[in-house]
């Protein structure tokens, strides 16, 4: 049995992704060798957290044979973990009256917890798309700031050439009416040597609690940008990230760590700055440390935001990772 990456769970990388097909998201792999010419093989894994057992099932193979059951987490149990913990997966393999039974510890990480590059000698995978599934556009926490916005700013739902900056100043001060604060704590829960990972609050957590570091806040503003049909995207250098949106006149950038203590106009320079600074290295040749992730682009390849993935779970657990979509 093969545990990607390095032997951890992490169920955010499967909650944000649309499932394709019947097929696995390539966390947990089941490899069976000398399978019998045309047998049938059938392989259940089973681990505390599961809403049901995971089943890969393969006709008339033979030889070697990897499948890859998709993991479905029941919502309630992950929404309530939040801290790893280590525990058994257990893998029962059978084929006609023959089965075989296996088990291997693992380590499984909280939803709010993302990892987003895994290095495995000189092979390396960037996931930095994860932090799009973090990104909420229908989350209750959107649709609290566009009311405080549309308050402050009677023109807000204006279509002129300036809306969307415009819209950007709004929600910077119904942030700042709130109290919501930058939160100059550490995230990193891990830089290396395999794994890279980090918590990122929700939408809803960070103004309940009125406080963000970079990546909350950049999660929070691009969850904002995307509902209002924006571009947005966010960029992540050496322990930072920031954020903005793609316009027809070019890049706009906010710096996320001035939350609650300037205002929009001293962020937007401060964001502007920091991309000029750092724009040449968003090659993909300075991963894990600089990374540009387009929310936009991120959606088109499959990535859904992990909040619309359990809202859609309270209503159907079964289907959720399937038919979760950004709505």
């Amino acid at each position: 049995m093969e545990v990607t990456p390095d032997g951890d769970v992490f169920p955010a990388l499967a909650w944000s992704q649309r499932a394709a097909g019947a097929g696995g998201d390539g966390l947990v792999a089941v490899v069976a060798t000398d399978v019998p010419p045309g047998a049938a093989l059938r392989a259940r894994v089973q681990t505390p957290g599961l809403h049901a057992d995971a089943v890969a099932v393969a006709g008339s193979v033979g030889g070697a044979v990897t499948l890859r059951p998709r993991l479905v987490w029941d919502a309630a149990q992950m929404a309530a973990l939040h801290e790893p913990r280590p525990q058994r997966l257990r893998v029962v393999l059978e084929t006609g009256d023959w089965h075989e039974t296996r088990e291997l510890d693992v380590r499984l990480h909280p939803l709010d917890e993302a990892a987003y590059f895994v290095r495995d000698g000189g092979a390396h995978v960037d996931l930095s798309w994860i932090f799009a599934g973090y990104v909420d556009p229908f989350s209750p926490a959107v649709d609290a700031l566009l009311a405080d916005a549309r308050k402050l700013d009677p023109m807000f739902d204006s279509t002129a050439a300036d809306a969307p900056r415009r819209h950007l100043r709004a929600i910077w001060q119904a942030l700042a009416a709130r109290g919501v604060r930058y939160d100059a704590a550490d995230p990193a829960l891990a830089r290396g040597p395999s794994v890279w990972s980090q918590r990122v609050r929700s939408p809803v957590r960070v103004l309940r609690e009125r406080r963000a570091n970079c990546i909350d806040g950049s999660v929070l503003i691009a969850s904002v940008l995307e509902r209002l049909g924006l571009s947005a995207r966010i960029a992540l250098v050496p322990r930072h990230a920031f954020v903005g949106y793609r316009g027809s006149g070019g890049s706009v950038w906010l710096e996320t760590t001035l939350l609650g203590s300037a205002g929009f106009d001293a962020a937007l320079r401060a964001g502007e700055a920091r991309w000029r600074k750092s724009a040449s290295r968003f090659d993909g040749r300075h991963a894990p440390d600089y990374a540009l992730i387009d929310v936009g682009t991120a959606r088109a390849y499959g990535i859904i935001p992990i909040g619309a993935a359990l809202r859609a779970a309270e209503q159907s657990p079964e289907s959720a990772a399937a038919s979760a979509t950004v709505r």
